[in-house]
C-alpha cells in the first residue's frame, strides 16, 4: 500500500494561532483513492527543519504532500529550500506570471517586486498553475517517489489537489480500490459495542478494518478494505456489515452520514407526530438540534427554555409544591414539565429535561451530572435519571443526546410497534 507524509509549514500553526484544517481534508482525499497518511507533522518556517522532516518523510513514505510556505514574503521560504534541495535553480516561469497577472487584474491591484518573484520556481519541477491565488505549486520526484508542494490557503490548495494532485496519482500510480462503511450507534458505549463484535472481530476476514469512532454520546464504527478486485472486496464488506448490523441493530440508528435528529424527524413525519420541547439545563439545545434539520417545521412545534422555577410554573404549570418539595432536579419536575409542554404547546409527543450541568450546583444527593429525562405522549411517560460528568458542556450535549436516543426508542417501542 502507498504511503504518504503530511508536511504543514508555518509558524501560525505552531502557536496556535491558525487551525490547521488541511491536513484533516487532505487525509480524507487520500484515503478516498487509497492512500495511506501514515505522519502529519507540523513544522516551523525553518530551513533545517523542513530539510530534516523531508529526509525522514522520504525514507517512511512514497509521497509526500507540503502546504504552506509559498507566499511573497520574507518567511516563506519553502520554494527556495525544495529548489536546493532537489538540486535545481530558480527560472522565471512566463505561465506563472500571467496567472499572477490575470489574479491582480481581477482584485484591482498592482504587481510590485516582491510579487513578481513568486513566479520564478524551480527548474526541475512540474508547475501547478494557482486557479484561486498567485503562489504555484510544485511536483517533484526522487527514486520514484513524488513530493508535491502547495499554498497554505486552503482553498487555493483544495482546487490543487482535486484538480491536478490527485489526477497526476491516479496517473502515477496503481491505486487500490478501498470501501468504507459507517455504521451509526448512539446511546451505547464503545467498549459494549466492542462486547458484542468480540465474535466478528476474531472470525473476520484479515483485509477487514474495523474502527470504533466515539463522539459525544455517540459511537461511529468504521468498516474498511482495500484491494485491487472491487467486485471481491464489495461483496467481503457486504457479508461483514451484515454481520455487524446483526450483533448490535438495536442501537444503530443510521449508516454514513445520516444524522440522529434527521432519522428522528423521518419517523415523527412517518408517525404524523408533532413534538415540542421543555428545556431546562440543555438550555434549548434539544430544541436546536431538532430544529437543524431542513423541513423539520413539519414536526416540530416549539420549546420553552423554563431555565429558571417561575418559568416552570408559569408557562409549563408545574407546582410548586412539587418544585418545593423534590426540586428542579427530580423526576417529579420532569413528569409535570412534560404534562405542561403537551398542553401549552400542543403537541403530541413532548420532550422535557432538568438537571445539573455544573460546574456549580451539585449536591451530595444530587451531583453536577445528575439528569433526568423524559419523553411522554398522551398516553405513556417515560423517565430516566442518568448521571454524567463534571463538565458543563459535555453534561448539555450528553443530554441532549440522550434525550434524543431516548425519543427515537420511545417512537420504535411505544408508537410503531
Amino acid at each position: 500500500m502507498l504511503k504518504c507524509t503530511v508536511l504543514s509549514i508555518g509558524d501560525e500553526l505552531l502557536i496556535g494561532q491558525t487551525l490547521n484544517t488541511n491536513v484533516h481534508w487532505i487525509s480524507q482525499r487520500m484515503n478516498e483513492i487509497g492512500i495511506d497518511v501514515i505522519h502529519h507533522i507540523t513544522l516551523s518556517d525553518d530551513e533545517n527543519d523542513i530539510i530534516q522532516c523531508l529526509d525522514n518523510a522520504l525514507i517512511s513514505s512514497d509521497i509526500i504532500l507540503i502546504t504552506g510556505g509559498l507566499g511573497p514574503t520574507s518567511d516563506d521560504i519553502t520554494k527556495d529550500v525544495l529548489c536546493e534541495y532537489f538540486g535545481g535553480k530558480l527560472v522565471f516561469n512566463e505561465e506563472a506570471f500571467k496567472n499572477i497577472e490575470r489574479i491582480f487584474s481581477l482584485r484591482q491591484r498592482w504587481i510590485n517586486e516582491a510579487t513578481r518573484q513568486v513566479a520564478f520556481l524551480p527548474d526541475i519541477c512540474e508547475v501547478i498553475q494557482n486557479k484561486n491565488g498567485t503562489a504555484a505549486g510544485m511536483i517533484f520526484t526522487k527514486n520514484k517517489k513524488t513530493i508535491v508542494s502547495m499554498p497554505g490557503v486552503p482553498y487555493e490548495m483544495y482546487a490543487m489537489v482535486t484538480d491536478d494532485v490527485i489526477p497526476y496519482l491516479k496517473n502515477n500510480y496503481r491505486l487500490p480500490f478501498i470501501i468504507h462503511y459507517n455504521i451509526l450507534t448512539a446511546g451505547v458505549g464503545e467498549t459494549l459495542l466492542a462486547e458484542r463484535l468480540e465474535s466478528f472481530e476474531k472470525n473476520k476476514d484479515a483485509r477487514i478494518k474495523l474502527a470504533y469512532l466515539p463522539n459525544v454520546g455517540k459511537v461511529r464504527l468504521r468498516l474498511t478494505i482495500k484491494g485491487d478486485d472491487k467486485e471481491e472486496i464489495k461483496k467481503i464488506i457486504d457479508e461483514a456489515k451484515k454481520e455487524v448490523v446483526s450483533c448490535i441493530e438495536k442501537y444503530i440508528y443510521g449508516y454514513d452520514d445520516d444524522l440522529l435528529e434527521a432519522k428522528i424527524g423521518e419517523l415523527l413525519l412517518e408517525c404524523n407526530l408533532s413534538i415540542g420541547t421543555a428545556e431546562s439545563c440543555t438550555g434549548g439545545y434539544i430544541a436546536h438540534l431538532i430544529t437543524s434539520v431542513a423541513g423539520s417545521s413539519r414536526y416540530f412545534k416549539g420549546s420553552v427554555v423554563s431555565y429558571s422555577n417561575d418559568i416552570k410554573s408559569s408557562i409549563l404549570k408545574v407546582k410548586e409544591s412539587t418544585l418545593e418539595q423534590f426540586g428542579a432536579v427530580s423526576e417529579q419536575t420532569v413528569s409535570e414539565m412534560l404534562d405542561g409542554a403537551l398542553q401549552q404547546l400542543k403537541v403530541d409527543i413532548a420532550i422535557a429535561v432538568s438537571g445539573v450541568a455544573g460546574p456549580d450546583g451539585g449536591t451530595p444527593e444530587k451531583p453536577v451530572g445528575t439528569v433526568f429525562i423524559g419523553i411522554a405522549s398522551k398516553e405513556k411517560k417515560i423517565i430516566k435519571m442518568l448521571s454524567f460528568t463534571n463538565n458543563r458542556e459535555r453534561n448539555i450535549q450528553l443530554s441532549a443526546i440522550s434525550a434524543l436516543v431516548l425519543l427515537r426508542n420511545f417512537l420504535l417501542n411505544e408508537i410503531k410497534s
